[in-house]
Parts: structure tokens; C-alpha cells; sequence
């Protein structure tokens, strides 16, 4: 039930939390460990899968505990790893991710890629955000050429997958001043795969997720007609907080 009330009170439908398979990880130490082993997983194929923590002392605990699930899919939408997100204030890290495994490495899958794919190459360009909740409010509220890099710095092996579908880019992240960086080093990968860059930086430092929800989709899209080319955002922030007389 807070999960729910959670995803409710974040604005998202029932539709989006099934398209995105959205999931709750209960608040217990062996649940997930136990529910496994029922399965037929083998102690070593349990540890090798990220899902839980191996103690010290020996055994192991369940690494995802009282927080709403967000599935990881290749391209194909195969989960591959999973984002989980603190529901109560306080609560720290806001977000925990699957480490490295067999099945996922940081740094080679796009969030949400599976679900937008078809709609990046009908609208042939791609909108890149940070954030699993950056891409999801704006698909709900029609937005759907979306795809997210997962927090992480832009890699080039994530520009070479969504050079797959489309060759434009509009780079939307968090407009405080380490989005802005980012975006800067987005740049620097993006262009020597050949996209052509724009970056949307919203008004007063908003995310994707806020600007929609209070400013819906039509104003966003307003916005990102008027992205920046990014020689132009690359000279702006140079300049910014000069005086170049």
C-alpha cells in the first residue's frame, strides 16, 4: 500500500506503473533470498545476481528493502537490473542500483529505451534525461521519445545504442549546475557519434518530472522547440558570470 500511495501521489496511472513495471521490494532482510531459494536458485546463482549483500559473518541479506522497484531492460526489455527509490523522507541513498553483474553493465543500457524506441525512430530524434522518474512522468503525459542515462555520466557505448534509432538529440537534464555539467560532458560524447546536439535547459532549474507535472505537455514541448543548438548552450556557459567587456 505505500508504494501505491507513493506512485499516486507522484501523479502516476496505474497504466504507467504496468507499462514500466513498477514494483515494491518488502521491508525485510530474507524475503527476496527466500523466495529464490523456492524457485530452485542455487546459493551462488542468488549472490552472483546483485540482488542481495553477502555479510561478513557469513549468509547474506536482501540488498533492495522497503523501497518502490524500478525494473533496468535492455533494448529488447529484458530486465537486466533494477533502480530502487527511498519512499520515506530521510531515508538514505535517495536511490540504489544494481551493481554490476553477468547481466549489466553501467554505462551500456538506456532506461526506458525498450518502451520509447519505436517512437525515438518515428520522431527521429531522442529527448535524454537523467532519471527514471524524468522520463516516466513526461511519457504518461504524452512525451514518448524519451530515454534516460540512468544517473550515471554518458558513455559512448550508450551513444552508439541510441544511434541505433535516431540521430538528433535533445539533452534535458536537472538545470542546477551539476546537470549543466553533465550536459556538458554529454556533448563531448554525443558528438563524435555524429548527432546532431541540442540541450534544454528548463526555467528556474527544474527537472523534466516538475516542469510537466506543473507546466504540462504542451508548454515542455514549447520548450524544447526552442532548445539551444550546443555550440551555442557550450558558449553561453562560458560566459556566464563574466564580464566581457
Amino acid at each position: 500500500r505505500a508504494a501505491r500511495e507513493y506512485v499516486e501521489g507522484r501523479g502516476l496511472a496505474d497504466e504507467t506503473r504496468r507499462t514500466f513495471r513498477l514494483g515494491y521490494a518488502p521491508n525485510s532482510w530474507d524475503a527476496l533470498g527466500i523466495h529464490l531459494k523456492s524457485k530452485g536458485a542455487t546459493i551462488g546463482q542468488i549472490e552472483r545476481s546483485g540482488l542481495v549483500v553477502k555479510k561478513e559473518q557469513g549468509g547474506y541479506y536482501d540488498r533492495f528493502r522497503g523501497r518502490l522497484i524500478f525494473p533496468v531492460t535492455d533494448a529488447q526489455g529484458r530486465p537486466v537490473a533494477f533502480g530502487a527509490r527511498a519512499m520515506r523522507p530521510g531515508d538514505e541513498p535517495k536511490y540504489l542500483n544494481s551493481p554490476e553483474t553477468a547481466a549489466y553493465t553501467k554505462g551500456r543500457h538506456l532506461f526506458g529505451l525498450s518502451v520509447t524506441r519505436e517512437e525515438i525512430r518515428r520522431k527521429k530524434f531522442a529527448i535524454l534525461v537523467e532519471g527514471y522518474l524524468d522520463l516516466i512522468v513526461p511519457f504518461q503525459h504524452g512525451v514518448r521519445n524519451v530515454v534516460a542515462s540512468l544517473g550515471t555520466a554518458l558513455t559512448a557505448e550508450q551513444a552508439k545504442l541510441l544511434n541505433r534509432f535516431a540521430r538528433k538529440v535533445v539533452v534535458n537534464y536537472d538545470g542546477d549546475r551539476a546537470g549543466i555539467n553533465a550536459a556538458k560532458r554529454a556533448i563531448e560524447v554525443l558528438l563524435p557519434e555524429d548527432f546532431e546536439v541540442k540541450v534544454l535547459v528548463l526555467p528556474e532549474g527544474a527537472d523534466p518530472d516538475e516542469f510537466v507535472r506543473a507546466h504540462g505537455a504542451d508548454e515542455y514541448h514549447q520548450r524544447r522547440g526552442e532548445a539551444a543548438p550546443h555550440m551555442q548552450f557550450v558558449l553561453e556557459q562560458a560566459m556566464r558570470d563574466r564580464n566581457l567587456h
